[in-house]
């Protein structure tokens, strides 16, 4: 299970993210969403990164800490923030692009499919 996008549909309005960040932390930052997109302001193309929920994800095997977990219930990865020590080793090697650093939490944060809210 993953988010499907269509980066052809995106228009840039960066809605998406607004709404992740607003449903993930209860307010609107650009900087807090699990998704990113990268504008191509004059040919259109964007760019949609999102973490694929991968069958063995790099970013879990490089963490120190085994704070990426496979939630069973859910059956998305997820981050244990009790024992992530912000080191950002799942940013660098997720292959993605997918796994991302909130600078205002400061913390790495990426798509858990909301949780199973959505």
């Amino acid at each position: 299970m993953h988010l499907i996008t269509k980066a052809s549909l995106c228009s840039g309005c960066l809605s998406c993210m607004t709404v992740c960040s607003t449903v993930n932390d209860g307010y609107s930052s650009l900087a807090s969403s699990r998704i990113e997109i990268e504008l191509d302001e004059f040919g259109g193309d964007n760019r949609i990164f999102v973490c694929r929920q991968c069958t063995e994800p790099d970013c879990a095997k490089a963490c120190p800490v085994d704070a990426i977990y496979k939630d069973n219930t859910l059956g998305v990865w997820r981050v244990d923030y009790g024992l992530c020590i912000g080191c950002r080793e799942c940013v660098d090697a997720c292959r993605f692009s997918a796994m991302f650093f909130d600078p205002l939490q400061r913390r790495v944060v990426k798509c858990e499919l909301c949780a199973g809210r959505g």
